[in-house]
Formats: C-alpha cells, sequence, structure tokens
C-alpha cells in the first residue's frame, strides 16, 4: 500500500510548450486526509496554470486539503481509473474489491492518462509514451479486450501488454486507445454479449445526431460487427496528437462525487453553466450546454451524470495564456431500455423531470436575457434535431430506427408543449 509520509508528485504538460514540468506535491495523511501544493519550482518559473480552476486556483503559498474521495483531490480523480480499468489494475496486482483511489492512481500508467496530468515518486518528470495500437489492429484489439473482459489468456500477448498500460482510462466498458494514420488518438468501444442492444451503433448515431443539429460533439466511426461485436471509436479531445489537454471533469467543477455519491443536489446544468461563467469560458459554451442538456431530454440520454461532461483547456484561444472551454460532448447513448422521463442531471432547480418548464425555469443562469430569448432559441434547436434525424439514424437497422422515431416525436411534443 502507499506510504502516507511519502509525497506523490504530480507533473503537467505545459500546454503552450509540451514541456513535461512538476507542477506540485500531493501528500496522502495516514486519517484519510490529502493535501496538494503548487510546487515553488512551478511558482519560480512563472508558470500559473491551475490544475482545477475552481477547487485548485493558483495559489501556491497554500496547502489545499482534499474534500472529497477520502483525501484524493478531485483532479487527481479524475486521472484514476474508473471501472473498467481499475478492474485491470486489482487482478494484475491482486488487490482487494475496496482499494482506496490514490493506489489506482499510483499503479496506474502515466502514458495514457485522461488529460495532461501524471504522477510520480520524484521531484523529476519521467512520463514514458504509450506504443498505442494502430488502426489496422482494430479487430484484433477488440478481440483481446473481449478476452481481458472473459479473464482468459492472452490471444495477442505482445498487445494484451500494452492494453493494460491503458488502466487509466476512464469508464465502465472495455475500451482502448487507437492511433489513426494521421497522429489522431481515438478511444476504441466495443460491444458486449451482455448488451441488450447494439450499444456503439447507438453511441454514434447519438454523436452524429447531435452534430448534425449543431452541437460541438466529439467525432465518431462506426465499425460494423466482425465476430459478433461492433465497435464505436471516438476521436479523443483531450489529445492534439502527441501533446496533450488539460481537461478537469464537470463532477470536480460542481464539486461533487461520481460515482460514491448518494446525494445528487449539486447535478445541476444551470449550475454548471454558471461554473463556466466564472471559470472565464466563452459566453456560447453556456449555450452549448443549454442545447446538450435539450439533446438529452429528446433522445433519451439518461447517463449525463457529472463524469460524463468536461472542461478542457484550449492553449490557441485569444487569451493571453488560452482559457477553459467546455469539451465536445461524449459519451452520449439514448437508453437502450426505456424513455426515460428524467435526466441524472437538473434541468433547472430541483428538477430533473423533461418538460418545457423545467428546460426554461432558468434560461437565465445559461446566459439567456429572458424566457422568451431561450423558449425561441429552444424551438430552433428542436427543429435542427428533429430535421437531421433520418440523416443520423440511417446508423441504425429498421427496429432501433422506428423505436427512437417514436421516441423523438414523444419528447418534442414535450419540450414543443403547445407548439406541436
Amino acid at each position: 500500500m502507499l506510504i502516507t509520509s511519502k509525497p506523490l508528485f504530480v507533473y503537467l504538460q505545459r500546454p503552450d510548450t509540451g514541456e513535461w514540468v512538476t507542477v506540485g506535491r500531493y501528500q496522502a495523511g495516514a486519517a484519510g486526509d490529502g493535501y496538494f501544493r503548487y510546487a515553488p519550482s512551478y511558482a519560480d518559473a512563472g508558470l500559473s496554470w491551475a490544475v482545477d480552476p475552481v477547487n485548485l486556483p493558483f495559489q501556491p503559498d497554500v496547502e489545499a486539503a482534499a474534500p472529497r474521495y477520502n483525501g484524493l483531490h478531485d483532479f487527481l480523480r479524475d486521472a484514476c481509473p474508473d471501472g473498467w480499468g481499475q478492474a485491470l489494475l486489482r487482478r494484475e496486482h491482486n488487490l482487494p474489491q475496496h482499494t482506496p483511489l490514490v493506489r489506482y492512481l499510483v499503479l496506474a500508467s502515466n502514458a495514457d492518462r485522461w488529460g495532461a496530468i501524471a504522477v510520480g515518486t520524484r521531484p523529476k518528470p519521467s512520463v514514458a509514451a504509450l506504443a498505442t495500437p494502430k488502426l489496422p489492429q482494430l479487430y484484433k484489439v477488440i478481440e483481446e479486450l473481449a478476452a481481458l473482459q472473459a479473464q482468459q489468456p492472452p490471444i495477442h500477448v505482445q498487445l494484451r501488454r500494452r492494453l493494460m498500460e491503458t488502466a487509466s482510462v476512464g469508464g465502465a466498458r472495455p475500451k482502448a486507445t487507437l492511433q489513426d494514420e494521421n497522429g489522431d488518438y481515438w478511444l476504441l468501444k466495443p460491444g458486449l454479449a451482455s448488451d441488450i442492444a447494439d450499444i456503439p451503433s447507438l453511441e454514434h448515431f447519438a454523436q452524429h445526431w447531435g452534430a448534425l443539429s449543431g452541437l460541438r460533439f466529439a467525432p465518431t466511426v462506426l465499425h460494423p460487427a466482425q465476430a459478433g461485436r461492433s465497435a464505436v471509436r471516438v476521436l479523443r479531445f483531450d489529445r492534439q496528437r502527441e501533446r496533450r489537454a488539460m481537461c478537469v471533469s464537470a463532477a470536480s467543477l460542481l464539486q461533487t462525487e461520481y460515482p460514491g455519491n448518494l446525494s445528487n443536489d449539486r447535478w445541476s446544468y444551470p449550475r454548471l453553466a454558471e461554473e463556466l461563467r466564472r471559470i472565464g469560458a466563452p459566453s456560447q459554451d453556456r449555450r452549448e450546454l443549454f442545447g446538450r442538456m435539450v439533446f438529452n431530454a429528446v433522445c433519451g440520454n439518461d447517463d449525463d451524470h457529472p463524469r460524463n461532461h468536461a472542461i478542457v483547456f484550449d492553449a490557441d484561444a485569444d487569451a493571453d495564456a488560452g482559457r477553459w472551454r467546455l469539451a465536445p460532448a461524449f459519451d452520449v447513448v439514448p437508453n437502450p431500455a426505456d424513455t426515460p422521463p428524467y435526466l441524472a442531471m437538473q434541468l433547472s432547480s430541483g428538477r430533473f423531470d423533461i418538460a418545457r418548464d423545467a428546460v426554461l425555469a432558468d434560461a437565465h443562469r445559461f446566459g439567456f436575457d429572458n424566457r422568451e430569448q431561450a423558449a425561441t432559441w429552444l424551438d430552433g434547436l428542436l427543429a435542427r434535431i428533429a430535421g437531421s434525424f433520418d440523416e443520423a439514424a440511417s446508423a441504425l437497422d429498421d427496429a432501433w430506427r422506428g423505436a427512437m422515431a417514436q421516441r423523438l416525436q414523444q419528447n418534442l411534443s414535450i419540450l414543443r408543449g403547445s407548439r406541436v
């Protein structure tokens, strides 16, 4: 287990030059507490990028305590593996089910973490590059992921070793990073034998539909089933070729735990919009968030929890030193079992229900001047969503195309109110 008297050093890939620097030091305490302090060398070099603009603004003389995750700071929780990666690490290191998150943080490879953060036990950064599988190996990767999930011996031994290095990638389902011929990085997510629907096709459909509706959704590519498993490939917004981009989850911005927090009172689209304003994101990002909330309601994506939203640092922004932006939408998958009447995040204060009043009640928090302006914008978006359905639904089979068309009409009726 981690020796709590020894510090864990945190490294950051600079957004301007790509150089790795030591940004700070994390200290875990014996009583389940933890503290982070920006490194003096980081401040002395004139660097001031905050690793978390809400919970850890750049204050070089402050020893900041971690209020959540049993003493692990939110941005480090973001860099931890989630369900899939934790399962791999438990198996590889024979860990108990309730292993502390900080243990997963230390054991996971820096080579493929989410965002631009890495950790180590030495003051000087040392971050190995990932020997990423290439696109022509896609179906071998799918095959090996299936063997991993089934706890079977390796089919492709070298590929298995590479996949074990991606244990830091988040999410509950099996996944791996692939690099295409242009040097771009994609997250590959195959279907599972236990799925009640073709989840990769549904995700590709929803992501493409959102983009066709004029919203900023991460690009996807659907790979048809081979040996019974289809897969979706999602472009990683935290990578620009070899350069990593700083990212922070909405769970961190909203100062709430996910998973593990039984209370979802802070899970709120309007609250997240206000955090975007607070950290200096441009006003159009709040309108974009409003649009995603509406799109999730229309398509029935009720897995819109706060770890499925994020911000990403744009080093090329017009602001002097870059700025935080709402990340492209990701993990948007219509509920495959039912048409949900609620979302995971509040649409307005205290309301999770999919209704026109709920959508418009807190419209001013998304930057609209008044309810009437928001209503006009909403109706325009609903028209674009409806108008782009047929093109997006070409990715679905006849049964699912019909089911989603019925869901679309049902939710359009609800969200248009009297404008049916």
